[in-house]
C-alpha cells in the first residue's frame, strides 16, 4: 500500500476511525505501523536485527492509570540503539491539532530522554515537536510545535516528511544535520543540567537539615547520607511512574506532610526492595515534620514542578548526571554549607563519555565475545568496568547482554522470555537478576560512586517490570558486584597500615574478567603526585607502564589486560597521546611484544567529549598473539556513528610493525614517513652533536630576569621589589620572555629581545664555567650585592640544582647548565617549542630563552663550518613537510597546537645536498636566498604597517617571493603525486584556508 492508499482509507473511512470506540491500538495497526513503513522504518524487524539494534521499539498499550506519567511513548525510532524520535499515538477521536494535553506529553518524553523532536500522531494531523526546552504547564498546543500535517498533505508532502522522519536520512546522518539548531539548544538547556542544578540543591538544603537535627554530624557521614536519602526517594518516584508504585503516594504524604507515613513507606520499600537502598540511618529523627525540606524534594519530582517523564528517563542519563554530581562534595565552612570539588577533580572538568561511544565499545568486546555462546556459557561469565565511576559503562553493559541473551532465547527457549507485543520479548526478571549478580562487576575507589552505580543498576533491573512480574524481596544486593576500593593497589602493595584508610586497596584475588571496558581517568604524574603521592610510589614500584611523565589511564590499561582471561577482551577510549609520547614507551612495549592489540579507532582531531578538547582514540586488546589489528581512522565523527563505509575505512595492520617507539597507523601517513626515510638526513646528523638543545633553566627567572630601565657602557639599570639596582653588563645577557602579537616568536620575524637575564658565567677555552664567588665579589661587586639580595630566593632547598653544587657558594648557579653554549653565539633559531607552525625566528643577538617544557623554547645552532646556510634549514623547518612531520612525532595539545621538542627537532627530514652538484648547491642557495629576503621584507613591512604606500607593494612582493620559495620546496623534496598527500600547514591545524 502506498501513501495515497492509505491516505484514501482512512477518507473513506473517516466516520468510524474518529468515532470514540476506535481505539489507539487499532489506529497503530490500521495506519501508523503502515504509514512508518513507508517511510522505511521496519517496525516489526521482519529484518532479523539483533534486539539491541532493532530500528523501531514498539510499547504495548498501556493505559494510565492514574496521572500523566504512568505511559511510555508508544514508539521509539532508532539509529542500531540510539533513540533518535518518540512517536506518541493518540486515537482519531483526540484532536492533538488543538488539544494541549497529548503536545506536553510527547514533549516531556523527548525532553526527558534528551531527543532534538519526537512526533505525535492521531494520523488525521501529524505533529512535529522540538523537544529542547522543558515544558511549562500554561503552553498551548502550538508552543514548540515545528510542523502539523492534515491527512490530506501527506501525498503531496511524503518526500518532506520523509526527509525529517525518514529511516534513510537517520541511517545516513542528515536527521541529525537537519535538526543540528536544535541540539544547539540541547546543550544549553539539558534535562542533565537542570536535573543535575536541582539535585545540588537538594543535597546542600537537606544536609543544612540534617546539620541543624545532628550538629556534630561529619562532612563525609553528611555526603553519604544525603546522597542516600535523595537516592530512595527518586527510586520510588520513578517506580510510581514505571507501575511499581501506586502514582502520587509520595506526593499524597507531601500533600498533608505526612511524615508518619512517609517513614512507613521507606520502611516497607527496604522489605520490599531488600537492596540497601533503603537503609537509611537516623530515619526518624531526619524524616520529621522539624525536616520540612524533604516535601520541597518531592514537591519537585511532580508535574508541573517537574518537567520529566521519569518513564522514560533513561539510566544512562541518571549516570551522566551522578558523574557530574560525583564531581564535588558538601564541606562545612564557617558554619555554611557548599558544594566544592573533590581534590582529584580540582581544575579538571568532569566530561562523561557519550553513549554512542560506549555503545560501540561494547558492540566489539561483549558482542563479540558472545557471538556463538549459549545462555549457560555467557552466564557463567565476568564483565567489568574496574574505574567504573557511577556506572555509565555497566548500565550500557547490562542492556546489551539483556538484548544478546533475548537473542538467544527467541531463538532456542521462548519460556525464559515475557512477551511484550506480538513480535517484542524482555527476559523474564529471574534471569535478569541472575544476570545482574553473576556477570556484571564494579569496581571504583569513590564510595559515593559506587552507591550511584548501584542505584543505576536496581534501576535498569526494574525496566519494564511491575509488581505482577517481579518476586518479593525485589532487588538483589550488589555487595559481591560493586566494590568499593582502588583496583590498581592491592593490600600487599601497601607496607604502612596507617595507610590503608587513604589507599583502599582492593584484592581481586582469584576474581578474573572475560571482558573489561571502560573510560579510566586521565591524570598527570605531577597531579597524582599532588592528589595522592602514596599512590604514586606504588605505581612506580608496580607498573611498567608507570614511565617518566606517565598518566594514570596507562596503569589501568595494564591493570585491565592482566586482570583478563586467556582470550578475553578489553576496549577503552583513551587519549591517543600514548601512541607519541615518550612517556608512553613502555605501554606502548607492553602492548606490542605482547601482540595485543585488536583494533584501534583514532578521532584525530575529531572531538569526542563535548566542550573538551582531547584527542581520542578507542584500543582494543584481546589477550591472545594477534598477527594483525584493524585500524580506523575517523575523518568525519557523524559519519563514523551511522558506520557510514565502514568496510572502507578498516586499514589491517601487522603487529610485527608495533614497537616502543612512535605508533603511525595511518596508510597514506606511513608511505609518506617511508620516502622521507628514503630521501631525507634526520636534522641532528645534518648539524652534529649539541647543536639541538633546550633553553636555559635558571630555576629562579623571577629573580634573574628584569626589565631593563637603561643601560650604559657598563651597567644594566633595573627595578626590583620596588628599589633600583644596576649590574654589571658583563654578566648579563638579552633574553626573550615571551608575549603576545608582535613580541611572539614568528619564523620571519628575527628575535627582539625584550628583557635580560643575569648570568654568573663565562667562557674559558670554550667551556661555560660559574664565575666564582670571590671572583664576584672582587670584579663584579655590584652584581655581588644584588646576589645578596636575592639569596633567600635562591639558596633554600625548594630550589633544585643539578648536578649537585660542590661547594657551598655555588647558589647562584642556575638550575640546570645545559643550553648556555647554544644561547650565546652570533647567530641561531630559536624554536617555540608548542606551535601550530611559523615558530622559527633567527636569533642575531644571543639572545638567552628559558626551556620549560611545552611552554619553552628549543635551540638549533648550524656551526660555522658546516656548508648548510642557517636559512637553509629555517626554510625547511617552516615548510608543510616538517610541520605536518612534527604534527606526526609530536604530542598534541589543547587547541590543536603540537610540541616540537628536542626530540621531534633532531629528527626532523632534511633534504641533504650534494655541494659538489652544481644543481644541488644552486636550489640550496636560492632556497637559503629566498628565506632570508622574506624575513628582511617582514621586518620592512612591520616598520611600516601604518604606511599604505610603503606598506601594501612590500607585501605584494613578500607574497611572491613566497611563492617561488614553496615551489622550489616542492622541487626539493620531489614527492611527485604523493605530495598532494601532505596537508598545508592550513590543513594541519584546521585553520581557514585562503
Amino acid at each position: 500500500m502506498d501513501i495515497t492508499a492509505l491516505v484514501e482509507k482512512f477518507e473513506k473511512g473517516k466516520q468510524e476511525y474518529l468515532s470514540p470506540s476506535y481505539n489507539e491500538t487499532q489506529l497503530r495497526t490500521d495506519f501508523l505501523d503502515p504509514l512508518f513503513s513507508l517511510l522505511g522504518w521496519d517496525i516489526t524487524n521482519a529484518n532479523g536485527n539483533p534486539t539491541n539494534e532493532r530500528e523501531v521499539l514498539v510499547e504495548e498499550g498501556l493505559k494510565a492509570k492514574k496521572g500523566a506519567n504512568t505511559k511510555k511513548p508508544d514508539y521509539t525510532f532508532r539509529l542500531f540503539s540510539e533513540r533518535k524520535f518518540f512517536l506518541e499515538a493518540k486515537k482519531p477521536a483526540v484532536d492533538i491539532s488543538s488539544d494541549s494535553s497529548p503536545a506536553k506529553q510527547v514533549r516531556r518524553y523527548g525532553f526527558t530522554g534528551k531527543l532534538k523532536i519526537s512526533v505525535l500522531s492521531n494520523f488525521e494531523y501529524l505533529a512535529i515537536y522540538d523537544c529542547s526546552s522543558q515544558v511549562n504547564e500554561e503552553e498551548l498546543v502550538n508552543h514548540s510545535r515545528i510542523k502539523l500535517y492534515h491527512y490530506t498533505e501527506y501525498a503531496e508532502k511524503f518526500d518532506e516528511l520523509n526527509s525529517l522522519l525518514g529511516r534513510a536520512n537517520v541511517y545516513n546522518g542528515k536527521f541529525d544535520e537537519e535538526w543540528s539548531h536544535i541540539e544547539d539548544k540541547i546543550s544549553r538547556f539539558s534535562i542533565d543540567t537542570l536535573f543535575l542544578n536541582q539535585i545540588n540543591e537538594w543535597r546542600v538544603n537537606l544536609g543544612k537539615k540534617f546539620v541543624e537535627i545532628k550538629p556534630n554530624i561529619s562532612d563525609l557521614e553528611l555526603n553519604d547520607l544525603t546522597q542516600l536519602y535523595i537516592n530512595s526517594i527518586v527510586f520510588l518516584r520513578v517506580c510510581e511512574d514505571r507501575d511499581l508504585e501506586e502514582y502520587e503516594t509520595l506526593f499524597s504524604f507531601a500533600e498533608k506532610e505526612d511524615y508518619a507515613s512517609l517513614i512507613n513507606k521507606l520502611k516497607e520499600a527496604d522489605k520490599k526492595y531488600n537492596s540497601g537502598l533503603f537503609s537509611l540511618n537516623h530515619i526518624d529523627e531526619f524524616i520529621s515534620d522539624k525536616n520540612s525540606y524533604i516535601w520541597t524534594i518531592i514537591n519537585q519530582l511532580y508535574y508541573p514542578e517537574s518537567t520529566y517523564s521519569f518513564s522514560v528517563f533513561s539510566s544512562d542519563i541518571l549516570g551522566n548526571i551522578y558523574e557530574i554530581f560525583l564531581g564535588e562534595k558538601i564541606v562545612s565552612s564557617e558554619g555554611q554549607l557548599k558544594l566544592v570539588p573533590k581534590e582529584e577533580n580540582e581544575d579538571r572538568d568532569i566530561v562523561t563519555t557519550p553513549t554512542h561511544i560506549i555503545k560501540d565499545i561494547l558492540r566489539k568486546t561483549v558482542v563479540d565475545y558472545c557471538r556463538n555462546k549459549s545462555d549457560t556459557e555467557i552466564l557463567s561469565s565476568k564483565f567489568a568496568d574496574i574505574a567504573c565511576g557511577s556506572g555509565a559503562f555497566l548500565l550500557e553493559l547490562f542492556q546489551t547482554l539483556q538484548d544478546i541473551l533475548i537473542d538467544y532465547y527467541i531463538n532456542n527457549d521462548q519460556s525464559q522470555l515475557q512477551k511484550i507485543t506480538h513480535n517484542t520479548f524482555k527476559l523474564k526478571y529471574g534471569i535478569k537478576q541472575q544476570l545482574l549478580t553473576s556477570c556484571i562487576f564494579g569496581v571504583d575507589k569513590d564510595l559515593n560512586a559506587t552507591k550511584a552505580a548501584e542505584f543505576g543498576l536496581l534501576l535498569k533491573l526494574l525496566e519494564g517490570e511491575d509488581n505482577e512480574t517481579i518476586s518479593i524481596p525485589a532487588l538483589p544486593k550488589l555487595s559481591n558486584n560493586i566494590f568499593f576500593g582502588n583496583s590498581l593497589v592491592e593490600s600487599s602493595d601497601v607496607k604502612n597500615s596507617a595507610d590503608f584508610e587513604v589507599i583502599n586497596p582492593f584484592d581481586f584475588g582469584s576474581l578474573t574478567f572475560d571482558v573489561v571496558v571502560g573510560n579510566p581517568p586521565y591524570l598527570a604524574t605531577e597531579n597524582i603526585k599532588q592528589v595522592t603521592p602514596k599512590e604514586l610510589v606504588i605505581y612506580n614500584k608496580k607498573y611498567n607502564s608507570a614511565y617518566k611523565q606517565f598518566d594514570k589511564y596507562f596503569v589501568f590499561v595494564e591493570r585491565a589486560i592482566g586482570l583478563l582471561n586467556d582470550g578475553g577482551y578489553f576496549g577503552y577510549i583513551l587519549p591517543s597521546k600514548f601512541m607519541k609520547v615518550g612517556a608512553g614507551k613502555n605501554l606502548r612495549a607492553f602492548l606490542s611484544k605482547n601482540k595485543l592489540v585488536s583494533e584501534i579507532v583514532s578521532f584525530g582531531a575529531n572531538q569526542v567529549f563535548k566542550n573538551k578538547t582531547t584527542y581520542t582514540c578507542l584500543l582494543f586488546v584481546r589477550k591472545q598473539e594477534n598477527e594483525n589489528f584493524h585500524f580506523v581512522e575517523v575523518s568525519n565523527l557523524d559519519d563514523w556513528k551511522v558506520r557510514s563505509d565502514e568496510e572502507d575505512q578498516v586499514d589491517t595492520v601487522d603487529n610485527d610493525s608495533l614497537t616502543s617507539d612512535t605508533w603511525i597507523l595511518e596508510k597514506n601517513t606511513q608511505k609518506l614517513l617511508d620516502i622521507f626515510e628514503q630521501k631525507t638526513v634526520p636534522l641532528l646528523d645534518i648539524l652534529g652533536n649539541k647543536t639541538i638543545e633546550n633553553g636555559i633553566q635558571t630555576s629562579a627567572n623571577s629573580v634573574y630576569i628584569h626589565k631593563a630601565l637603561s643601560e650604559d657602557e657598563n651597567f644594566i639599570y633595573f627595578e626590583y621589589d620596588g628599589n633600583n639596582y644596576n649590574v654589571e653588563k658583563e654578566l648579563t645577557r638579552p633574553y626573550f620572555r615571551t608575549g603576545r602579537g608582535d613580541e611572539t616568536l614568528y619564523t620571519y620575524r628575527d628575535v627582539q629581545p625584550n628583557t635580560f637575564v643575569i648570568y654568573p658565567y663565562r667562557k674559558v677555552d670554550n667551556r661555560v664555567v660559574l664565575v666564582e664567588y670571590d671572583d664576584l665579589k672582587r670584579n663584579f661587586p655590584n652584581l655581588f650585592d644584588f646576589l645578596q639580595v636575592i639569596r633567600n630566593k635562591l639558596d633554600n632547598d625548594t630550589r633544585s640544582i643539578k648536578p649537585d653544587p660542590i661547594s657551598p657558594n655555588e647558589w647562584y648557579r642556575y638550575g640546570r647548565s645545559q643550553g648556555l653554549e647554544n644561547c650565546d653565539v652570533p647567530i641561531k633559531i630559536a624554536v617555540g617549542v608548542l606551535s601550530n607552525g611559523f615558530k622559527y625566528s633567527i636569533d642575531r643577538k644571543r639572545t638567552f630563552l628559558s626551556s620549560g617544557g611545552t611552554a619553552g623554547y628549543c635551540l638549533i645552532n648550524v656551526p660555522p663550518e658546516s656548508s648548510y646556510s642557517i636559512y637553509y634549514i629555517q626554510a625547511l623547518l617552516s615548510s608543510k613537510y616538517l610541520e605536518w612531520f612534527a604534527s606526526i612525532y609530536g604530542e598534541v595539545f589543547r587547541g590543536g597546537f603540537v610540541a616540537r621538542g628536542t626530540k621531534v627537532l633532531k629528527r626532523m627530514p632534511i633534504i641533504p645536498i650534494d655541494f659538489q652538484n652544481e644543481t644541488q648547491k644552486l636550489l640550496h642557495d636560492s632556497i637559503a636566498s629566498n628565506q632570508e629576503n622574506l624575513n628582511h621584507l617582514f621586518q620592512q613591512i612591520e616598520d611600516n604597517k601604518d604606511n599604505e604606500r610603503i606598506g601594501t607593494p612590500l607585501k605584494r612582493q613578500f607574497d611572491i617571493i613566497h611563492l617561488e620559495l614553496e615551489k622550489q620546496l616542492v622541487k626539493l623534496f620531489d614527492l611527485g603525486e604523493f605530495d598532494q598527500l601532505v596537508p598545508t600547514i592550513s590543513q594541519i591545524y584546521n585553520k581557514d584556508t585562503d
